[in-house]
């Protein structure tokens, strides 16, 4: 396992943890990974290419936050930006889209089997965290 899937890891776990408990993230530490996501793109020499569309990716669901007024965290956004400066932009697509994926499946089954009402909030970063996680297991 890479150092970098590492830090990925640890950092994603930390932040669900903290989504589940508080509703909220560490910016702090989403800004320490960030600083390392860039440390190591230009380490590994990566292109700029490779980082301009998840950097795109995260401003998007910044912008879709402060459109929606919150319904969609801005944590999340944060989160995803910081995702952008390490991974490469193919892992970080397939993530994105299984979260996404996984996050609809866990709202239909509140909205159908447990009759929970559409304004009910449910975290990303841990659907984001186990996205990741299947990427790098499989």
């Amino acid at each position: 396992m890479k150092i970098e899937e590492v830090c990925t890891m640890v950092f994603l776990a930390v932040n669900t943890g903290m989504d589940f408990r508080k509703k909220e993230i560490s910016l702090h530490l989403t800004g320490i990974y960030a600083c390392a996501g860039i440390i190591f793109s230009v380490l590994s020499q990566r292109e700029l290419w490779d980082m301009l569309l998840p950097l795109a990716i995260g401003v998007l669901f910044l912008l879709f936050s402060f459109i929606s007024k919150g319904a969609l965290g801005s944590g999340d956004g944060w989160v995803l930006l910081a995702l952008g400066l390490m991974m490469q932009t193919e892992d970080y697509i397939n993530m994105i889209c299984f979260s996404m994926i996984m996050a609809a499946g866990v709202s239909i089954l509140l909205l159908t089997i447990f009759r929970k009402k559409g304004k009910t909030e449910i975290p990303f970063v841990p659907f984001i965290f186990l996205a990741y996680m299947g990427g790098v297991l499989l």
